[in-house]
């Protein structure tokens, strides 16, 4: 049987070929299947051996043994830190789930809630640069947590903005029937659209600004490519 001494691992040139390796397989495509990457016959056979006996050396003093432990360790920690790295940036849900907000999926609805508390006092005026033509501000309410604005056209077209603080208890509930459902982002931030299958049923937007602690959504019979624009165009005003 083939078995594995001290010195199979290699020396420290090796300790940095397997950091070299394990930074070029974080920085993969995110669409890479991870079963795609194969690992060496001798890492297979360190690796069980790790695995049927980890403290089988731990009494040794050998100051290479315990370097190389810490170097295994730190590329480990690299690999790792590298790939939550390209999810984060990759993936909105991933982000949603460090900043502690989350989405749920039902058969009628989907449900965003948050476990995060701000210490803002106000919400503060959120307002689009751009509106169709024609569109105006009808309509405004304040509820302290959440603001309501509708802005309507002459012939009685309405686009509704609501935003609340990312706060512990809160929810925003969206109809996910008879719509499409795509995870996009607003400028920086997560988001997902909600584009209907027909005129009879109204598109929406759901994104979180997770600096200011504010979550949005937007929601109209108008095209979700006009919602967006409208969505990406909201800043806070004076």
């Amino acid at each position: 049987m083939d078995t594995m001494n001290s010195t199979d691992f290699g020396n420290e040139k090796d300790v940095n070929e397997y950091i070299r390796v394990g930074l070029l397989y974080a920085n993969r495509t995110i669409d890479t299947p991870i079963d795609t990457f194969v690992y060496s016959p001798r890492f297979m056979r360190w690796e069980r051996k790790i695995l049927a006996s980890p403290f089988k050396n731990t009494g040794k003093k050998s100051y290479t043994t315990t370097r190389r432990v810490f170097n295994v360790a730190a590329a480990v920690f690299i690999t790792v830190a590298v790939l939550f790295g390209i999810l984060m940036a990759a993936s909105p849900t991933v982000r949603g789930a460090v900043v502690r907000w989350f989405r749920e999926l039902f058969i009628t609805h989907d449900t965003y809630q948050f476990t995060q508390t701000t210490n803002e006092q106000s919400l503060g005026r959120w307002r689009p640069s751009y509106l169709p033509d024609g569109y105006i501000e009808t309509f405004h309410v304040d509820l302290a947590t959440q603001i309501v604005v509708n802005f309507e056209n002459d012939t009685g077209d309405r686009i509704t903005l609501n935003y609340m603080f990312i706060n512990e208890g809160f929810v925003i509930n969206i109809d996910n029937e008879d719509v499409d459902i795509k995870e996009m982002r607003i400028g920086i931030h997560s988001a997902y659209e909600y584009r209907a299958h027909d005129n009879f049923k109204r598109n929406s937007i759901v994104w979180m600004d997770e600096d200011a602690g504010v979550a949005f959504t937007l929601s109209s019979f108008e095209p979700c490519e006009i919602l967006i624009s409208i969505a990406e165009s909201i800043r806070l005003s004076e």
